[in-house]
């Protein structure tokens, strides 16, 4: 069950999730009733490990030379039952989610085909990082058109709020790229690089809402609550980009040990930014969310030490 929780990157489960959560609070405004947020996380959960699966599967050869100790070049678990598993869940995500409505059915059944072409054919240095881009905001904008029609999100706001989410991710997967670089591509300025664009990416995120105040030409247009909820989304962000800069800054050379702790740390900070999208719902439902999700820092940064993100 340890091999299964690794292939699968457990550790990552609470910010599939969070995206959802992030998604549907932020288009709605409030949680709704009933069980259909529950239903699309867990098919969100399921597109996302199943992707990790088949991304282990691609992977079996050069892990066998590089990472032998990972579940399938370790031979803990068998390769064709790695990719049954891997299918099963990409397969089972969008169909699942049709339940709760067609719409997050079509978006998510997108994530799964952009994860399989990224686990199978995307692997370059510009086109990997985009693909994943696309599936974690696609992920987001999910738990947006639960709330909204597809016409309805593509002319609203909120697809800034999406976009800069992949572009956060996007930033992170070119990090990621540096890890299994040869030790002589490494310098001080690669790493450096990519973890302050992170860096600058989510302390941006926490913005617009907070925009949306100061421009605002009437002062009893925002309710106090909407004034406290956009400065909270900006703190999130803030608090959450700080640790990322600071770690950008260290002075000396990177190791792969280095590399390996940056990329973790920015991966956990997707919680921190899904936390300051639903934040920027200006509502209690969405504070409530958003410390919700906070909740599951912690959880995800003890579980990483079993199940490994990376």
């Amino acid at each position: 069950m340890l091999a299964y929780g690794r292939l699968l990157r457990l550790s990552l489960a609470p910010s599939a999730a969070a995206d959802i959560a992030a998604g549907i609070v932020l288009a709605g405004g409030v949680w709704p009733a009933g069980w259909r947020p529950f239903l699309l996380m867990f098919s969100s959960l399921c597109v996302y490990h199943g992707g990790m699966a088949l991304n282990d599967w691609a992977d079996r050869a050069s892990d066998a030379q590089g990472r032998p100790s990972r579940p399938i070049p370790s031979g803990v678990i068998a390769a064709h039952s790695a990719l049954v598993l891997a299918l099963a869940l990409l397969l089972a995500g969008p169909l699942l989610a049709y339940f709760v409505a067609p719409r997050c059915a079509l978006l998510l059944g997108a994530v799964s085909v952009l994860a399989t072409v990224y686990d199978i054919l995307g692997r370059g240095p510009w086109l990997g990082p985009l693909l994943l881009a696309e599936c974690r905001a696609g992920n987001l904008g999910a738990g947006v058109v639960l709330c909204l029609q597809l016409p309805e999100f593509a002319a609203s706001h909120l697809v800034i709020l999406v976009a800069l989410y992949g572009l956060y991710v996007f930033c992170v997967s070119r990090l990621a790229r540096i890890e299994d670089a040869p030790d002589a591509a490494w310098n001080r300025s690669r790493p450096r690089l990519g973890l302050a664009l992170a860096g600058i990416v989510l302390a941006v995120a926490g913005l617009p809402r907070l925009i949306l105040l100061w421009r605002d030409p009437q002062p009893l247009q925002f309710s106090q609550g909407e004034r406290a909820a956009a400065y909270a989304a900006a703190l999130i962000a803030f608090a959450g980009a700080l640790g990322l800069l600071q770690r950008s800054l260290r002075p000396a050379a990177w190791s792969r040990s280095d590399v390996m702790a940056a990329v973790g740390m920015a991966l956990r900070r997707l919680l921190v930014a899904s936390a300051a999208i639903a934040a920027q719902a200006g509502t209690a439902d969405g504070l409530w969310v958003a410390g919700a999700i906070l909740c599951g820092y912690p959880i995800s940064f003890l579980l990483r030490r079993v199940f490994p993100p990376t």
